[in-house]
């Protein structure tokens, strides 16, 4: 297995050493799903066709992490959003995703897409969610967005499942990795602030509601080892006790 990538799904994978010789893991992405700069987008592609052209030279498998946000399926009605159904990017990035999505898809190459909600775990960058959160939370001051949801996902759950479904011989396809019990961002942080047990001022920033849901039903279809990860409503819980102190 080949790991291109430095950052916390990069290092998970190679640290799990699973021993499938036939993959490139290509963990390099945009960082951050707020990025507009064309300059980052034109990295990830760039990298992204070079790497595509030596896999499909190799006959190996590309194994590529998209997203299974509002950014690429659009603000739903709360209806789990399914791998078939049209999606309706909402930002750059998104728009960005899909068109990784679709240049992978036309290119050849033998693939796994999988579309993936909020990763949790060791050696985050300061800027993604759960170490902002924490770091606003030892500040005493949290910023609260009123209508935001996420589904946190352990990134070892994420490793185990991406393993399981490369062994069951998935080829050409896309898969939602997602624990299918989105939680509310008053939700994550109510748990942050119990956890440090200090007084904290929340202050709450409306949003337009964002009640998107996606379709586990691949996924558990060709990984049943999800069926022992405890997904539930109060998985993320579970999820940010593993890897936050305070």
């Amino acid at each position: 297995m080949e790991v291109v990538g430095d950052g916390m799904i990069a290092r998970a994978f190679v640290n799990s050493r699973m021993g499938i010789d036939d993959v490139v893991v290509f963990a390099a992405g945009v960082s951050r799903s707020t990025a507009t700069e064309a300059t980052e987008f034109h990295r990830e592609a760039d990298l992204l066709h070079e790497v595509m052209g030596a896999a499909r030279a190799g006959r190996r498998r590309l194994l590529y992490f998209s997203t299974a946000s509002a950014h690429l399926y659009g603000n739903g009605d709360g209806s789990p959003r399914s791998e078939e159904d049209p999606v309706h990017p909402t930002t750059a990035y998104g728009r960005h995703k899909v068109a990784m999505e679709n240049a992978i898809r036309t290119s050849g190459v033998d693939h796994l897409i999988l579309r993936v909600t909020e990763v949790v775990g060791p050696h985050q960058r300061r800027h993604q969610l759960l170490p902002a959160l924490v770091s606003q939370v030892d500040d005493g001051v949290v910023t609260v967005y009123r209508g935001a949801r996420r589904d946190l996902i352990d990134v070892a759950d994420l490793v185990t499942i991406a393993a399981e479904l490369l062994r069951g011989g998935l080829h050409h396809a896309t898969v939602n990795i997602a624990s299918g019990h989105p939680v509310t961002a008053e939700e994550i942080v109510s748990h942050l602030v119990t956890m440090s047990g200090r007084a904290v001022t929340k202050v709450y920033v409306d949003i337009p509601a964002n009640d998107y849901n996606v379709s586990t039903k691949r996924m558990t279809q060709h990984a049943p080892s999800t069926a022992r990860m405890g997904f539930s409503p109060t998985y993320y819980r579970n999820v940010i006790d593993r890897y936050y102190r305070f």
